[in-house]
């Protein structure tokens, strides 16, 4: 299983390069931790705000970390310096999420859900394709 720390404001900056390749949105994926690092108590282990936190069963922290990855210029792809476009190429559609999750997660700043249960809620920002039948 693997957990992703997922953000839960806009941050924003008055330049608006700056803003698409150095803050995070809300549903970009943080960080992907194994699933040991978080038991599931969250009154023991409460998850501080802007975070949520996702347990996904059914996919490993190797096959989640490719939403991880950030957008970098096809132009530039192989340079000595390539320029990130975005941070995160993919997010968690928070706001589309169904309305039962959506409001355990909100309320508890934690999840447990399948993958089946969210992958059509990550989605690229470029193609809008949705993350798939297989992580």
């Amino acid at each position: 299983m693997a957990l992703l720390l997922i953000y839960g404001k806009n941050n924003t900056h008055a330049d608006p390069f700056k803003q698409a390749r150095g803050c995070y949105q809300i549903g970009d994926i943080v960080e992907v931790l194994d699933d040991s690092k978080h038991d599931g108590d969250i009154v023991k282990n409460p998850i501080a705000p802007p975070f949520y936190l996702v347990r996904i069963t059914g996919v490993t922290k190797a096959q989640a970390e490719k939403y991880m990855t950030p957008y970098i210029d096809p132009a530039t792809v192989g340079t000595e310096n390539p320029v990130t476009l975005r941070r995160r190429l993919h997010n968690v559609e928070v706001a589309s999420i169904p309305t039962a999750i959506r409001n355990k997660l909100m309320a508890d700043r934690y999840v447990s859900v399948s993958w089946s249960q969210v992958r059509n809620y990550i989605r690229n920002r470029l193609t809008n394709q949705t993350a798939g039948a297989t992580p």
